[in-house]
């Protein structure tokens, strides 16, 4: 993939974040697309002045620099599906996050908007950069699945009895089961052991459309 952006400018065979459609649809990810309306007005970012923001993407460009004054400070640049953003990274922070100032890395970014010292602009302040690929593990506090008893099978009975004990770990299970036609709901908890979300998992959920998921996040 990596060649190919390089060769044609852009992905043909694929895109990067496939890998993580799972996280992009249940963590919490706003879209690139979405941010960049906030960002770029200003009537929107005060509106949304220190609110928890959320967005995850490719690095496609990485620039350090140094200012007048001698301080480093580093320029992101990140892509998702619907389009690309810049964030700067300033003096403490551009330390702190430095290591994530690479090409080809898949980033999974915390911040939220504040005023910037120009006075009549607001920017946003980074306040966490993690790898995507480590967010079902580090992020998943639990799993909340909701299905009807007709889409219950022996198929989805063992894979998920089999998953759990494959990958013990501290996340939580809670089954919200609805029969609706007489609005009956059962919920079961896993109360012995927790476990750890993990690739099959989050396959085996997306391919079974019947079941709906909520993730609750650390």
């Amino acid at each position: 993939l990596s060649h190919e952006k390089e060769v044609t400018g852009m992905f043909m065979s694929g895109h990067p974040l496939d890998n993580y459609k799972f996280e992009l649809k249940y963590y919490g990810i706003l879209n690139v697309s979405d941010f960049n309306e906030i960002k770029d007005n200003v009537t929107l970012a005060q509106n949304n002045t220190g609110k928890n923001f959320r967005i995850a993407g490719l690095v496609v460009a990485a620039q350090h620099r140094v200012t007048k004054t001698g301080r480093n400070f580093g320029i992101l640049t990140i892509e998702d599906f619907s389009g690309k953003t810049e964030l700067a990274l300033w003096s403490d922070d551009y330390v702190k996050f430095v290591n994530y100032l690479e090409l080809g890395k898949n980033l999974l970014i915390n911040g939220f908007f504040k005023q910037s010292w120009k006075g009549d602009a607001f920017e946003f302040k980074v306040t966490g950069i993690n790898l995507l690929e480590s967010a079902k593990q580090s992020l998943t506090k639990g799993i909340e699945l909701n299905i009807q008893p007709i889409s219950v099978s022996s198929e989805i009975v063992t894979f998920i009895e089999k998953n759990i004990k494959k990958n013990p770990g501290k996340a939580s299970l809670k089954f919200n089961i609805h029969e609706p036609s007489e609005n009956l709901k059962i919920t079961l908890y896993n109360n012995e052991k927790g476990f750890t979300m993990n690739e099959d998992f989050a396959e085996f959920l997306l391919n079974n459309p019947d079941i709906e998921v909520v993730v609750n996040l650390h």
